[in-house]
């Protein structure tokens, strides 16, 4: 068999995705057309009834449109406030960066007057989808709103992530395709439109012959393999592939690789009911839809017996002599007629009362089933006047939309993570950004590419887009700045209270507490300079001192080494006098013990030889020739030997020390003296 050529390869891709398309086509099939009479239920165009005779009313009151447009203003009332929160700690410190990055990019895709007006496709259909590429052109990163009516995924799609492809259709004019793809534009030619749920203008003539059908395909491709540089068979599009075709035209436009790096389908989608198990969402107008049909025929009844009932019949004799158009509904008409005849109107019928009742009845039923209630709009019913009072009915009355508002969050969350994807992939350089101050001016900051090699994940601040009633909130916060703690400080601070103030007063308010901060600031520069000057003073004075408190700890530290000294010569001096002390008693019981030995022996022997007072005058001779009694004098002296150093030592205690060292050292006081 031989190989298929280039050409022939192409056709049967093309021939493969445009069967693809017609499969998902008829299953979204039946979503379409209830789509088709929800937008003309919102436009008033499915009650007008156009084969009605002209005598029959034909009156509209919308109550569908009145509430979606009641909701809508509620759930973008304001800008949503981006959370970054970072996935390790390094990017913590790149968070606010980020935030203010998110917040740059919103205004400058003009992403609010986008979601106001998908908000419309989200209430009415149910479903709202965004396409975020990269414009490689621009350098920038792109949110472009997707018509639900040409969007089709996967028969089999619950979810965006969870289908095998999805298919964006549309009708180009062919020269915009030639300059597009000029390698194809030979074989480009016009065609008629034969899909009119594509364009945007159902009512327009589209038999025209210049436009083509084309359809972006994404999908995810597991059959398609090539060898890599060692000859394995890997996939071919392992992110995912992209195609473009002319199915009409048999043409493969474009067959490129997914190039983005987070593996995910470049749409978000949004849904106002989130029915599980199923694709598509529901909106308001479903179930809004049949009540609304059947209080307009009541609507039109009444009017119609109302202009019956204002000019009934009359009924006239023949001979009343009244020629004929001579009644008229003219007020104060006077008619003459013939006697003995007849002139009488028809008395009209009451409507009945259930009809009145069956209208209120239906307007109750479309404001429980869509949770507006005249609260809502600021319409009390119930006896509340106040402002809080009223404030507080319509949070009540705001719980069923708060629960769309989280899901908007929710899908506004998910498209700022596939912003932020996109951020890290193709922002490889640093960028700055137009940032708004306090004040409402700007001014522009450097972003970082270092900012985006941490990881984040993006949420939406919960009820951030919410309205909030600022007179209320500005009162509620005045009495919070009135409120003083206990450590004396206010419950909440002035800017907190500015926060709710008027933008112009908030501004007017800035730039005077801007002025004042200055001023401050020049006081404070002032005072801190005094205190410089001071502080130099003081720091001299305290080198002064310090280098006077240094000599005294100088001599203090002289001081302390002398009475050191002094007090160890004090204790040498003492431990020698104890020791002369001691041996100077020592010597005198020997001295003693030897004369008693000696008297004893000598009043022996002088009793036993006889000898009387003369013997007792020799032992006295003798004693006092003691050569004991001489070693002593020569060894001492008469006095006990005092060094000059420890007397002087000892004059210079004060009498306090004089008195410790004698209370000590009681047998200094003999020395001493």
């Amino acid at each position: 068999m031989s190989k298929l050529s280039e050409e022939q390869r192409e056709a049967l891709l093309v021939s493969y995705w445009h069967q693809k398309f017609k499969e998902a086509m008829v299953a979204k099939a039946p979503y379409t057309k209830r789509w088709n009479t929800y937008m003309s239920a919102y436009n008033g165009d499915y009650f007008n009834n156009q084969g009605a005779p002209e005598y029959k009313s034909n009156l509209v009151s919308n109550y569908i449109f009145s509430i979606i447009e009641t909701i809508r203003p509620i759930m973008l009332d304001n800008d949503p406030k981006f959370q970054s929160m970072p996935i390790q700690p390094e990017g913590r410190a790149f968070a606010e960066d980020l935030n203010e990055a998110f917040s740059y990019e919103w205004d400058r895709e003009g992403m609010n007057p986008k979601l106001w007006r998908e908000l419309l496709n989200c209430l009415i259909i149910g479903n709202y989808i965004f396409f975020v590429p990269w414009d490689a052109q621009e350098k920038q990163i792109r949110a472009i709103p997707v018509n639900p009516f040409n969007f089709f995924p996967d028969p089999l799609a619950t979810n965006m992530d969870d289908g095998s492809y999805y298919i964006y259709a549309d009708y180009f004019h062919m020269n915009e395709l030639k300059k597009k793809f000029p390698s194809k534009a030979s074989r480009i030619v016009g065609a008629n439109i034969n899909h009119s749920e594509l364009v945007s203008d159902k009512n327009k003539d589209t038999n025209t012959d210049s436009h083509v059908l084309v359809l972006e395909i994404y999908a995810r491709d597991f059959d398609t393999y090539e060898e890599d540089e060692n000859g394995n068979a890997r996939l071919k599009y392992p992110n995912g592939r992209k195609l473009t075709i002319a199915p009409e035209l048999g043409l493969l436009l474009s067959d490129e690789h997914l190039p983005y790096k987070d593996k995910k389908f470049p749409f978000v989608h949004g849904k106002d009911y989130d029915i599980p198990g199923k694709f598509w969402g529901e909106g308001e107008v479903q179930q809004l839809l049949s009540p609304q049909v059947h209080m307009n025929e009541l609507n039109n009844a009444v009017l119609d017996n109302a202009k019956a009932t204002a000019n009934m019949p009359w009924i006239v004799d023949k001979n009343a002599g009244i020629p004929k158009g001579g009644i008229t509904n003219r007020p104060g008409l006077i008619i003459r007629k013939n006697p003995n005849s007849e002139v009488r109107r028809e008395q009209p019928p009451g409507m009945p009362n259930y009809v009145i009742n069956a209208i209120e009845s239906y307007k109750g039923d479309m404001e429980q089933i869509s949770g507006i209630f005249n609260t809502l709009k600021g319409d009390s019913e119930t006896g509340v006047y106040t402002a809080q009072g009223i404030l507080a009915l319509q949070e009540a009355g705001q719980a069923r939309i708060r629960l769309k508002v989280k899901l908007m969050e929710d899908t506004l969350g998910r498209l700022g993570q596939m912003w932020f994807s996109r951020m890290q992939q193709y922002w490889t350089e640093d960028r700055w950004i137009r940032i708004t101050l306090a004040d409402g001016s700007y001014d522009f900051k450097r972003l970082m590419r270092e900012t985006f090699e941490n990881d984040f994940t993006i949420r939406i601040l919960a009820g951030s887009t919410m309205p909030v009633n600022r007179g209320a909130m500005l009162d509620f916060m005045i009495r919070l700045a009135q409120t003083v703690m206990p450590d004396g400080q206010a419950l909440v601070d002035r800017e907190a209270v500015a926060e709710y103030l008027p933008a112009e007063v908030k501004a007017a308010l800035i730039r005077r507490t801007e002025g004042n901060n200055l001023q401050i600031e020049q006081q404070l520069e002032q005072i801190a300079q005094v205190v410089q000057q001071q502080g130099e003073q003081f720091g001299q004075a305290m080198q002064q001192l310090q280098q006077q408190d240094e000599q005294t700890l100088q001599a203090i530290e002289e001081i302390t080494g002398a009475l050191e000294h002094l007090n160890n010569q004090i204790l040498q001096i003492k431990g020698e006098s104890d020791k002369l002390i001691k041996e100077r008693e020592q010597e005198a019981r020997d001295s003693e013990i030897s004369m008693n030995a000696y008297n004893t022996g000598y009043r022996d022997a002088e009793s036993r030889l006889g000898i009387g007072e003369g013997a007792q005058a020799q032992g006295a001779m003798l004693a006092e020739n003691d050569p004991l009694a001489d070693g002593l004098e020569e060894k001492y002296g008469t006095d006990l030997p005092f060094p000059d150093d420890l007397l002087e030592g000892i004059e210079a205690l004060s009498d306090d020390e004089l008195a410790l060292l004698l209370q000590s050292n009681p047998e200094l006081a003999d020395v001493i003296r």
